[in-house]
């Protein structure tokens, strides 16, 4: 029986789990944990700070070397939801700070102990806190940028869709763009697979957390990519994503990394020159261009 797209359940399936194509997944998550464990040692910041009641609700701030305040970027690690911390991932941290940017990775609770709307919720929660005390952290809350891989490239693309005015009482454009890495942006597939283990989500709630479904029409710059050896439904979602966003009038540009897949593409997320995330820092680069042309008192 054909469950979606002309794939079978077990087909699906296959599409939606990288170690059916990587056999040595577990090398690089390995090497990419030493890596994180190693930057996040020798690191200038502030860590487990608490940014609601929950005991998860916390965040590690990796300061900007140079000028402040700084431009942030804010991280949503991968894991399936299911998986991993906000120690998770975190290298990349080392390249950011030394570009004179900010660099903030995120803890939320994992499913299936919460659900999808209160994992999303708190990572909006974060971003909303990170904006409103921006000054004693050494961050202009004028230049906040998204950022995520694979399950936190949704994370990233879901607080990217928020409405900020009617949910936070807060700006409009809190969140001024954002890279998003090997996501998945359309959930209803996802959830016919063997991932809706712990999604738990029925046909409303993919819906409800499918940011494809719910592009603003004032939304931000985007940079979103994919390797190109990842799966056909990993490479089909970021493109139909950007093109959703295109669609809208919003700029949003679109990479495919020649050689990747799902794994070794964290070694470009880590690099200033890489396809992925030289656009993405000449995003940022416009935004503090634009910041610095505003009239005094402007805000």
């Amino acid at each position: 029986m054909k469950v979606y797209r002309g794939y079978t359940r077990e087909e699906l399936d296959r599409q939606y789990e990288h170690r059916h194509t990587v056999p040595d997944a577990d090398e690089f998550i390995t090497a990419h944990r030493a890596a994180s464990e190693r930057v996040r040692a020798t690191a200038d910041g502030r860590f487990d700070l608490s940014y609601g009641p929950d005991e998860d609700e916390l965040l590690d701030i990796y300061f900007a070397r140079g000028e402040r305040p700084a431009p942030t970027v804010v991280f949503f690690h991968g894991g399936r939801w299911a998986t991993g911390s906000k120690a998770s991932n975190c290298e990349a941290a080392e390249m950011y700070t030394a570009q004179g940017l900010n660099f903030v990775s995120v803890n939320y609770s994992l499913l299936p102990g919460v659900t999808m709307d209160v994992l999303i919720r708190q990572c909006r929660d974060a971003v909303a806190w990170l904006w409103r005390r921006a000054g004693e952290f050494g961050a202009d809350r004028d230049r906040i940028f998204v950022h995520g891989k694979s399950a936190g490239a949704h994370i990233a693309a879901m607080v990217a869709v928020t409405g900020w005015v009617a949910d936070y009482g807060l700006p409009a454009d809190v969140v001024k763009g954002g890279l998003l890495v090997s996501g998945m942006y359309d959930l209803e597939p996802v959830r016919l697979t063997f991932r809706n283990e712990w999604l738990r989500l029925d046909e409303a709630g993919a819906l409800r957390n499918s940011p494809i479904h719910l592009v603003p029409p004032g939304g931000c710059d985007l940079v979103v990519g994919v390797g190109s050896r990842e799966t056909d439904e990993f490479r089909r979602q970021p493109r139909a994503f950007a093109a959703a966003w295109r669609a809208k009038g919003l700029s949003c540009r679109f990479v495919e990394l020649e050689g990747y897949h799902h794994f070794s593409i964290n070694d470009a997320m880590n690099e200033a020159t890489s396809a992925l995330v030289s656009p993405f820092l000449e995003m940022i680069a416009g935004a503090q261009g634009e910041r610095a042309r505003e009239p005094a008192g402007s805000a």
